[in-house]
């Protein structure tokens, strides 16, 4: 090889390596801004069952993140894809979830739903105030709603949180 073949072929192979460690770094970050939010939700009732306008959301929020602090924003009901009752922003707005804390949210009751049949019918939105949205399926208990890959990711941190690897 000529010298300025040589040239060539190491600036080209530390380009290439320049561009698959940028690309690690952000496959990386995605995965962990993917995963550093868990949620999950119940209801509650504030009075006797049978009561109308009793009924509330209960919300188990983890932030696995060891240095990202999140503030919540609003939640929405929503059946079929359309509002169904009106956004809780008074119950959540500008609550703090602080780097790997667990916390235990309580929402406003819920005037136009009056039975529990009616509560699980409804999916649930909680939203952060950076715009992220996090959907929580309704039909019981619930849990966040993941595709596929999202499900991989959160298998993953498993993993890694498991056999003690911090990727932060």
């Amino acid at each position: 090889m000529s010298f300025w073949a040589e040239v060539l072929a190491g600036f080209l192979g530390n380009i290439f390596a320049g561009v698959v460690l940028v690309a690690l770094y952000v496959g990386i970050q995605w995965f962990l801004a993917a995963t550093d939010i868990t949620i999950q939700y119940s209801w509650s009732f504030d009075g006797p069952p049978d009561a109308s306008r009793n009924l509330r959301p209960n919300f188990n929020i983890r932030n696995r993140s060891r240095s990202k602090t999140y503030y919540l924003a609003n939640i929405a009901y929503l059946k079929d894809k359309q509002p169904a009752a009106a956004f809780d922003n008074k119950a959540v707005w500008g609550r703090e979830l602080k780097p790997g804390t667990i916390d235990f949210v309580d929402g406003a009751p819920i005037t136009s739903i009056h039975s529990l049949s009616d509560a699980l019918a409804l999916d649930v939105q909680v939203r952060l105030q950076n715009g992220r949205t996090f959907w929580l399926k309704g039909q019981g208990p619930g849990k966040m709603h993941m595709g596929i890959i999202q499900r991989l990711a959160f298998w993953l941190r498993k993993i890694s949180d498991f056999g003690s690897i911090p990727l932060e």
